[in-house]
């Protein structure tokens, strides 16, 4: 009888586990788990909590720096359209599209002469 419960409660352990496993696998919905956080130019700090994979994203405002705090990576834009720009028509001046590729758990800042960021889209993956 003892052997008996202690095999059920085992299995119901099993089971638990294996049911809250399950549930946060799901809770994702095609979302990037975690935190987007950006500095805008003000200096005001807006975080964004698990967007969507879907997509182009605005940063409202544009972004001076940028940091991923999610389990994907991102492409930062300097348009609002999640695209690169013409060759010789972006913000900066400079010849060519501006983008730029933010991985998991990493962090871009700002450097002079640089656009602002002003969409990102995640690449995808995740844990």
């Amino acid at each position: 009888m003892i052997r008996r419960s202690r095999a059920r409660r085992g299995a119901g352990a099993v089971l638990l586990l294996l049911a809250v496993l399950l549930a946060f696998a799901g809770c994702s919905n095609g979302s990037a788990l975690g935190t987007i956080q950006y500095t805008g130019p003000g200096g005001r700090v807006v975080r964004i909590q698990s967007p969507s994979h879907d997509g182009c994203h605005r940063l409202p405002g544009g972004a001076r720096s940028v940091r991923n705090y999610t389990l994907d990576d991102i492409r930062l834009y300097a348009n609002e359209s999640c695209v690169l720009t013409e060759a010789g028509d972006d913000q900066s001046g400079r010849t060519g599209g501006e983008s730029f590729y933010l991985g998991t758990q990493s962090s871009v800042a700002f450097t002079p002469g640089q656009s602002l960021w002003r969409s990102y889209s995640v690449v995808g993956g995740g844990a």
